[in-house]
Formats: structure tokens, sequence, C-alpha cells
């Protein structure tokens, strides 16, 4: 910007369109989520390792898919508890109507705090970006930051997103015992890491790769392989 240039706003009519527009694309958001969970995955399994927090809580997970916002909100919505997550500047600025579903800048952490201290189950990825699907990057402290602020506990949940003897990816979700607000990262990084590779120890003991996993309960349902749908129709062309 030149020496005494003003900083360029947008018209009153456009910002109000603006605004419709973002209001609408959230109306429409939770069917536009239910219907991919429904349409692209072959379904969510889930493990209670604890009960489920009836209050607001900090809810600490690994971040390894593009499914992960996704999930969170699922999840929150199966329990019937408000959702909120922090979400990065830039993700904002992108998808600025994501703030009217929950979504919270995290450069925000008081207004984090209020939300979970108001009964939200607020979603932290404290690895801070998308990694590969491995083990648990390590955590940053924010999580504990908004806990201790918001007086709250922190629950670690882990999942996978995989794809195995079927068509569609498959979601398997465990979510671990509470941990006190001020717990450390290393340790919300230690139970979200156990919960995981108790994930994966099972996917690695499955026996019929085209069967659930033995344990999980169903969650969420999703789509069925084309395979499972012509199953009816195999005594046409065979056995």
């Amino acid at each position: 910007m030149t020496r005494g240039a003003t900083a360029y706003t947008l018209p009153w009519w456009r910002e109000r369109a603006r605004s419709r527009l973002h209001a609408g694309i959230a109306a429409v958001l939770p069917w536009l989520i239910q219907r991919a969970l429904r349409s692209d995955l072959a379904g969510v399994w889930g493990v209670e390792e604890a009960s489920a927090p009836s209050a607001g809580c900090v809810i600490v997970a690994n971040h390894h898919s593009w499914w992960d916002g996704y999930l969170a909100w699922a999840l929150a919505r199966r329990e019937s508890r408000p959702f909120a997550i922090l979400v990065d500047a830039a993700t904002l600025r992108r998808y600025p109507f994501f703030e009217r579903r929950g979504a919270v800048d995290a450069r925000a952490v008081r207004r984090a705090a209020q939300r979970a201290r108001a009964g939200a189950w607020l979603f932290v990825f404290p690895e801070g970006r998308l990694g590969p699907a491995g083990h648990v990057a390590p955590f940053a402290r924010g999580a504990g930051v908004i806990a201790r602020l918001a007086e709250v506990p922190i629950v670690p949940m882990a999942w996978r997103v995989v794809v195995r003897g079927g068509q569609y990816p498959e979601v398997y979700v465990r979510r671990g015992p509470a941990l006190a607000a001020d717990a450390p990262a290393e340790r919300q990084r230690e139970a979200v890491g156990a919960l995981l590779a108790r994930i994966d120890a099972d996917l690695d003991a499955a026996s019929d790769a085209e069967r659930p996993l033995v344990g999980y309960a169903p969650w969420h349902a999703g789509q069925r392989s084309t395979h499972d749908r012509l199953a009816r129709w195999r005594g046409w062309w065979g056995a």
C-alpha cells in the first residue's frame, strides 16, 4: 500500500451478498458432510475406552487424513454435543463459512476456551498440520493452554482411515479416558499414540479384510462395496 492510501473495503451491497452466501453454504454444510460420510466411506466403527464426557472438553487427536474435520463433526453430533474445532487462520480465510459451523481461529485461544467452557467438544489437532498416516508427531502446547483456561479435561482420541478388502475407506476410532487439564503435551501425545497403536494392532491381527474389525461398534453407516451389493445375484453366474 502506498503512502496516504486507505484500506479498501467492499461496497455494502457486495458485503451483504457475501455474508448471505456464507450463511447459505453454512446452512447446507451439515448435509454435505453427512452425504460425504455416507457415500464416500464404508463406515465408521469405534471403541469407547471410557464414558463420553457429558460436558465441555478439549479433544486431542491425530491429524493424518483429509477426513479428520468431518469425523470430528460427526462424532460430536453422535453424542449430541456442541461442536467446535481449532482451525488455522489461512484455512478460515479461504473458507470463512466454517466459522458459522464451529471453527475457531487457532490464534483465538480465549474464544476457544469459552466454547469448551460453555459445553462444546473442542477438537484440536496438536500436530499442527496434516501429516502422513504413521506415528504421531510432537504435540504443540495449545490444547493444554485452552483446557486450563476453560477448566475442562483433555480427552485423547485416535482414528485410522484405511482401505482394506472393500471398495471404500473404513474408519476406526478409539476414544480414551480423560486426562487432567494440566496434562503436558507429551502426555497427551503418548495417550493418542497408544490408542493409535491399538487400532493398528487390531488391523494387523484381522483375519478377514472384507469384514469390519471385531470389537468395534458401528458409529456411522457408509457405502457398501459393489461386490457386496451384487452378492444376492451371485447365484446367477456362479456359486
